[in-house]
C-alpha cells in the first residue's frame, strides 16, 4: 500500500489483553474523533500464538474518516492512540507475559473507490475474521 495514498474509510483490529475495558474505552473515544465509526462485538480468547497466559479481547472498527488522510499518517495516529491508552512498547515481552494494553493494526483501507487488504495481516485470524463480517462484510465477498 503506498504511503502517500488518500484514504477515505478504513477498517482497523482492536485487541487488548490488560485492563482491556478501559483500553476499549480510550481507543473509542480517539477512534471517534477521526469520524464515523462502526465497532464489531468484542471477542475474547486465549494467545492464539501460545505465549502468553492473558486473554484478549478482539474487535474490528470501520470507520469512514470526517477528513481524508495519507496511509501513513493514519499509522502513525493509531501508534498514538496506543500509547494514549496505556500502551508501553517495552512490555511485550516474556518478563510482563506479553502486555499489550491497547493495539491498533489497519486490516483494509479505501483509496478513492478501491479496497484494498493490507496483506500482512492476511490470512485473517478467526476473531478479525468475524468482526470484519460484523462490520465491514462486503469486503469478504
Amino acid at each position: 500500500m503506498s504511503s502517500q495514498a488518500s484514504v477515505n474509510e478504513l477498517v482497523i483490529a482492536l485487541g487488548s489483553n490488560h485492563n482491556a475495558q478501559a483500553a476499549f474505552t480510550c481507543a473509542i473515544k480517539a477512534l471517534q474523533e477521526l469520524g464515523q465509526m462502526m465497532l464489531s462485538e468484542v471477542i475474547c480468547g486465549k494467545d492464539f500464538t501460545g505465549r502468553s497466559q492473558r486473554i484478549y479481547h478482539n474487535a474490528c472498527a470501520y470507520i469512514v474518516l470526517t477528513k481524508a488522510m495519507q496511509y501513513a499518517d493514519i499509522e502513525q495516529k493509531l501508534k498514538q492512540i496506543e500509547r494514549r491508552c496505556g500502551r508501553n512498547p517495552a512490555k511485550k515481552c516474556a518478563e510482563y507475559d506479553y502486555e499489550v494494553v491497547m493495539d491498533l493494526d489497519i486490516l483494509a483501507v479505501r483509496f478513492d473507490e478501491e479496497w484494498q487488504m493490507n496483506l500482512t495481516r492476511l490470512p485473517l485470524k478467526s476473531h478479525d475474521l468475524s468482526g470484519v463480517e460484523q462490520v465491514a462484510g462486503f469486503l469478504l465477498d
